[in-house]
């Protein structure tokens, strides 16, 4: 009707809720504000009135979920606080609204309901958000448990599903987020007698970021959420652990081959990893090995770090004393960008071929400054012999040249780089870090360039290799004929 009141607040007989069967076509449910339920199974032709005759009159209906793997199956929520009765009801269905029952045992009597939803993989796994927080049910709603963890006590407006995530819409305190619904939707008492149970893991975007841990930026902020883990979230349960107890997390890619190990014991902190009794949960930032690194060294493109995985199906082995298992997970493609999963391939397989040419010539490097070290420190305790120290001579010539077409030897500050030219390993760092620079495969300039400087640091590294097994051998040789004293006093 025509009014003056612009808030609506004294309109009635008004369709407050309105859902459609996810497994029937045009099943429609519909619930008022003055107490009516109407369903509809023509698309809304016809419609019966379907009303629980335990509602009494003038219930506000808010809420009607249909179950997701029962047909006919439906729940309806409504309150009646308006009236003083702040009572919660629950109604279920199983009979298109034939028959109803009330389902509200283990939730307090002054904690009415606004909201109910059923999970989407688990049959009889319902949550519902009343007056003073989260409630939940493993049996189709015969039993209630209190679901708070650590969700303020404050009225739940409404909830809903999305990719396995619990939302929950709050009266005052904002909007919360249970992330990944795995370990409740799979959790029985049977995981508790393993020594090893590994839940099944969420599919996750290929996104933007990453590292282990990093979840929060710009420091720490009392008023706002956590933001999710954006790599791989593996949940598995542990008994029986001690000090001494082995556990590791090998992650395989496409092709079964594996990509990182992480550990308690492992040698890089990165891949450490820590783990107790009960529920343990662990993130691959999707990241591979990053490239071989060496202190001391200034590069202009800052060098290479690690690549992040292409979309597709992988698997990952959790090995725990004598037990393991296997469960797989999928990367799956930013919706942001359109490229296929063929191009990120390609993308991620050229980075690897950048990354594993660099760390060949960072190791060269490496070898040239430690063979260089120990001659020096050798020569140095020699007591006249020029035979010897001319031959190291030589050698340190060589392996100076090799040295110097790999790295820019006279940078000693980050300015200096822009005096002297960069070198092959600052070279191969900046071509990855165009090629990684967007969503999409290397491009024809980035392949012909990477050709070339691969094939200039491989005649670099055929000279280091011929020192090695040639000059050194000799070096070694002459040593030994000439019986310098390993210990010489002077």
């Amino acid at each position: 009707p025509i009014t003056k009141d612009n808030t609506s607040v004294e309109y009635y007989c008004t369709i407050f809720t309105a859902t459609e069967s996810v497994l029937e076509k045009d099943l429609l449910w519909t619930g008022s504000d003055d107490g009516l339920l109407h369903v509809s199974k023509d698309g809304g032709k016809n419609w019966e009135n379907v009303t629980p005759a335990e509602a009494g009159k003038w219930m506000m209906w808010n809420c009607i979920e249909t179950d997701p793997f029962k047909k006919g199956t439906a729940y309806v929520v409504g309150t009646k606080y308006k009236l003083d009765d702040f009572a919660p009801y629950i109604f279920k269905t199983e009979d298109y609204g034939k028959t109803w029952k009330k389902i509200t045992n283990g939730i307090e009597k002054m904690h009415f309901a606004r909201a109910m939803r059923a999970d989407k993989k688990r049959p009889g796994l319902l949550y519902a958000g009343t007056e003073y927080g989260m409630y939940i049910s493993y049996d189709d709603g015969a039993n209630w448990k209190k679901f708070q963890l650590n969700l303020p006590e404050t009225p739940i407006t409404d909830l809903t599903i999305k990719e396995n995530d619990l939302i929950v819409a709050t009266q005052g305190r904002a909007f919360w987020v249970l992330d990944d619904l795995s370990v409740i939707q799979q959790m029985n008492a049977s995981v508790l007698d393993k020594n090893l149970h590994v839940f099944d893991v969420n599919p996750v975007y290929r996104s933007e970021g990453g590292g282990r841990g990093r979840r929060n930026f710009g420091g720490v902020t009392t008023n706002i959420g956590t933001n999710p883990a954006s790599g791989v979230v593996i949940n598995y349960y542990l008994k029986g652990v001690t000090d001494s107890s082995r556990l590791s997390i090998t992650v395989f890619d496409k092709q079964s081959k594996p990509i990182r190990t992480f550990s308690k014991n492992a040698r890089e902190a990165t891949d450490k990893i820590e783990f107790s009794n009960g529920i343990n949960q662990f993130e691959w930032d999707m990241l591979y090995p990053p490239a071989e690194r060496l202190e001391g060294l200034i590069l202009w493109t800052g060098g290479i770090g690690a690549a992040k995985a292409a979309p597709g199906k992988y698997k990952a082995r959790i090995r725990y004393g004598k037990d393991s298992v296997d469960v797989p997970f999928e990367i799956k493609s930013n919706p942001n960008y359109a490229t296929t999963e063929a191009g990120y391939d390609e993308q991620l397989a050229f980075l690897l071929q950048v990354r594993d040419k660099f760390s060949e010539v960072q190791r060269a490097i490496k070898n040239i400054r430690a063979l260089r070290a120990q001659m020096t420190e050798f020569t140095g305790r020699l007591d006249g012999n020029r035979e010897i120290k001319s031959f190291t001579d030589s050698i340190n010539k060589k392996i100076t040249a090799v040295e110097e077409a790999l790295y820019q030897t006279k940078a000693k500050s980050s300015q200096d780089v822009l005096n002297f030219p960069i070198r092959l390993n600052d070279k191969l760092s900046g071509l990855y870090g165009v090629a990684s620079s967007g969503q999409n495969p290397p491009s024809k300039q980035a392949k012909e360039a990477y050709a070339e400087m691969a094939a200039q640091a491989d005649a670099e590294l055929a000279k280091l290799k011929a020192v090695m097994d040639n000059d050194v051998k000799a070096l070694n040789k002459l040593i030994n004929e000439k019986q310098v004293p390993v210990i010489n006093i002077k």
